[in-house]
């Protein structure tokens, strides 16, 4: 029996689309196959970290000697000392290290001394540290200059495929020579991965900061640290260290501003430097997003006495228009009004408040346009997960816009209710204030409306003054954030050791330190501005 003539196309169709479908798999896994053939993992570790531009670079000629210069700073007399710098020469990690290099030299008959690492620590070095997940910086590549250790590279080489603890994890060639990474398990699941070429040796806390997901070196690795064990300084272009210091840590822009620095374009990194048993801070600057220079005064005085930390910084409030956009809409007011705004902001923390309640304050050099204070309306209205109660103004015919926002990080209500930010957004005339606590925004009202002080009538407040720090308030502010964060579970433990150990420290430290106002001094090659602190007198404490 014949099929009729269309099912006999459909049945020719199918078989072709089976064909063109089996055709299409085949290729689909030669270029799998192919593919993973290649060096093809150029990008960032899985740790996601790059290795090419570390977020803070230490370079220092003894790094066994950086804790005393750290311990002898005269900022932290009486907040930190020896025993405390020296604390980490009981940490646990750097313990399961040498346990482990002890147990290396007897199993292996290695020629290791006594104290190996602390003989391998004397020595200069360059150290890139980038932040983890949690913001804190945890992941490091090392250069270490050290001769000494070129002997152990044959004995290494010979115990590595024996070893439980150090494996060999991938070869690379460097100007004719093959080097070897190896990894170091130290206990509780660490895993330090290292490399040596001559003088130099590259130290890595995390072997996934070179290797891809399947264990081969990345690209970005193997030009780093080639760079690196071949004498070079890849770093050092986009984090210009001294050279003339003993220890130099360059903190770059994404780091010093906290992430934030779209909106703060200006700050490109900080850099503390040791040099003739003395540091100095130096602050890396943008010219180009300061075409107006960088007059403070009138932000200063805008701001209420008694400020425990308080910073006058440029910002780019064009970086504002994206966030407004999305917020608000396309609102005809949003242009006009961050048009209006000095492009000098301030943030300040006080004693009496918490660290996640500062206050902001933006200001205009001229009176802000007739959309400015609707604008706000809508800002706080959709801003915040609580509803925006506009409260009448004392001093002003512009209503603070205040609301309760619960959060567990907040602060202790007064009625015993769960915690909460009780926010606030005011503005008086050319001003714009903000904080999570309104306490703070009614006192910089009370400023602006002449009822109070301003942080602007401290004597030695120069306008050109780009940061103010009033130790002993700091203290107090840090004793009360501690109380706050111990723990409920193991409250008492943790009390007592703040209180026998952390308060005594913090009340030597404010009584040892004097209000201080910072200046930035003359610039060098690098673009970066020494910062002369000068004394505050008569700071309200």
């Amino acid at each position: 029996m014949k099929l009729p003539i269309p099912v006999a196309l459909g049945q020719r169709r199918s078989k072709f689309y089976l064909l063109l479908v089996l055709l299409a798999l085949g290729l689909a896994f030669g270029a799998y196959r192919y593919w993973h053939r290649l060096p093809h993992y150029q990008g960032v570790s899985p740790l996601q970290v790059d290795l090419r531009h570390p977020e803070m670079l230490l370079a220092t000629r003894n790094l066994a000697d950086l804790p005393k210069a750290i311990a002898a700073t005269p900022v932290l007399a009486g907040l930190v000392d020896e025993e405390l710098v020296f604390h980490y020469e009981e940490d646990e990690a750097r313990l399961s290290i040498e346990g482990t290099l002890r147990r290396l030299a007897y199993e292996h008959d290695l020629d290791l001394a006594d104290h190996f690492l602390a003989s391998l620590l004397a020595a200069p070095a360059e150290i890139g540290l980038w932040r983890s997940g949690k913001g804190r910086p945890e992941h490091f590549v090392a250069k270490l200059e050290r001769g000494t250790l070129g002997k152990l590279a044959e004995a290494l080489a010979r115990i590595a495929g024996d070893d439980r603890q150090l494996k060999q994890a991938g070869k690379f060639s460097l100007a004719g020579d093959e080097v070897t990474l190896y990894t170091l398990d130290y206990g509780a699941g660490r895993t330090l991965a290292f490399a040596g070429r001559g003088e130099n040796w590259v130290f890595l806390s995390d072997p996934r900061l070179a290797l891809d997901e399947e264990g081969q070196l990345s690209g970005d690795a193997e030009a780093v640290l080639g760079d690196l064990l071949d004498g070079g300084h890849p770093w050092q272009a986009s984090l210009p260290y001294a050279k003339s210091a003993q220890h130099s840590l360059v903190i770059g822009k994404a780091a010093f501003a906290l992430d934030y620095g779209h909106f703060l374009p200006a700050l490109a990194g900080l850099r503390l430097d040791h040099e003739n048993g003395s540091w100095r801070a130096a602050l890396r600057l943008d010219t180009k997003y300061l075409p107006g220079g960088h007059d403070t005064a009138a932000i200063w005085r805008a701001l209420p006495l008694g400020a425990a930390f308080c910073s006058a910084l440029p910002v780019d409030w064009s970086a504002a228009r994206a966030p407004l956009a999305a917020l608000l809409g396309n609102d005809a007011a949003s242009e006009p009004t961050l048009a209006a705004l000095d492009p000098i902001a301030a943030v300040c923390w006080y004693a009496d408040s918490r660290l996640a309640a500062p206050l902001f304050v933006a200001r205009s050099g001229k009176e802000l346009p007739p959309g400015a204070g609707p604008l706000l309306a809508q800002l706080a209205e959709k801003a915040w997960s609580a509803k925006a109660e506009p409260v009448a103004s004392q001093d002003d015919k512009n209503p603070i816009y205040v609301a309760t926002v619960a959060s567990r990080h907040g602060l202790r209500q007064e009625s015993g209710s769960e915690r909460a930010f009780p926010v606030a957004l005011a503005r008086h005339r050319e001003l714009i204030f903000f904080s999570p606590d309104r306490r703070l925004v009614d006192a910089a009202l009370a400023v602006a409306a002449k009822r109070a002080a301003a942080l602007g009538d401290e004597p030695g407040l120069a306008g050109a003054g780009w940061l103010v720090v009033d130790p002993a308030l700091v203290a107090r502010l840090l004793r009360a954030e501690v109380q706050e964060v111990l723990p409920a579970d193991e409250e008492s433990f943790f009390r007592e050791v703040a209180r026998s150990r952390l308060w005594p420290r913090l009340e030597a430290w404010g009584k040892q330190q004097t209000a201080a106002v910072a200046v930035p001094g003359p610039a060098d090659g690098d673009g970066f501005l020494a910062l002369e602190f000068k004394a505050l007198k008569g700071s309200g404490r």
